[in-house]
């Protein structure tokens, strides 16, 4: 028997995060996905895998058992903080799972509760915390932080000795500049190319990328 892991969210991360299980499995891996918790009004299973129940049922399953987020959408990102942590989980229950095709220097480090999928490039000194988010293809270049609870949509880059810090949302295609720095609870529209610094809270995007109205 592999590790039992529930999967947080059924939507299309929880499917990508499936699918990315799966293909571990098939490459010496060796989990168990048991299903999903979802809040929302779904259906009774997700590609034959059946969603268990609300979020508040993680007290129902055993301690051997590992949850995985999907949660953090452009329209769910700013609550995931809260969410997650009234769960009460401790920090060792969340696995970290990173897709067979991703490459991740030997020199970058990655927290718990992380998922790292398809073609994504983690270089030389990365340093991403807990509950963070790469959807497929991104690229993180050498000494670059990225804080609890970020999301990385499909294809961002992010140049050298960026800090991005927690709870951001990075749109799909965006591009980060070298060295600089992304405040807490940053969005960055899809495509944005982010030249300077952002401040805590800012929204953004667009070819230099411009604050929204």
């Amino acid at each position: 028997m592999g590790t039992p892991l529930v999967i947080l969210g059924s939507g299309t991360h929880g499917i990508d995060i499936l699918d990315c299980l799966l293909e571990l499995n098939r490459h010496s891996h060796d989990y168990q996905p048991l299903g999903f918790l979802d809040d929302r009004p779904v259906q009774p299973s997700v590609h034959g895998f059946p969603v268990l129940g609300g979020l508040a049922e993680v007290g129902r399953f055993e301690s051997e058992v590992q949850f995985v987020t999907a949660i953090g959408s452009v329209a769910s990102y700013r609550s995931k903080p809260a969410l997650l942590e009234g769960l009460g989980l401790p920090r060792e229950r969340f696995a970290t799972v990173i897709h067979p095709s991703a490459s991740v220097s030997q020199w970058a480090e990655v927290g718990r509760g992380c998922v790292v999928l398809q073609q994504c490039t983690l270089s030389a000194g990365c340093r991403l915390h807990d509950q963070v988010v790469l959807l497929p293809g991104c690229r993180v270049s050498h000494d670059t932080v990225i804080e609890d609870y970020n999301t990385l949509a499909t294809g961002v880059i992010l140049s050298g000795y960026v800090q991005v810090e927690r709870n951001c949302y990075l749109g799909a295609g965006s591009l980060v500049r070298e060295r600089l720095r992304l405040g807490e609870g940053c969005l960055v529209g899809m495509g944005s190319v982010v030249i300077g610094s952002l401040q805590p809270g800012s929204r953004v995007a667009g070819n230099p990328a411009r604050p929204l109205k």
